[in-house]
């Protein structure tokens, strides 16, 4: 099975979006802006993180409720 076709899964979404929103919690933590980064820029990767993982659950729940309801 190819990954586009697992990712159409609903389960598959809800567990990559879970997956992103453990990295972004993490992120927050690791990329600190003293190490070298500025604060827009950490700030810029944990939003996009927090964003696809937001993405990914809100379609996996949406899938998941479409798919009981037929």
């Amino acid at each position: 099975m190819t990954l586009r076709k697992k990712l159409k899964q609903p389960g598959i979404q809800i567990q990559t979006g879970m997956v992103f929103l453990i990295l972004a919690s993490l992120s927050k933590w690791f990329l600190q802006p003293g190490a070298g980064l500025s604060d827009q820029w950490s700030d810029g990767v944990v939003g996009l993180l927090y964003g696809i993982s937001i993405g990914f659950l809100l379609l996996g729940i949406w899938r998941k409720s479409r798919r009981r309801g037929a």
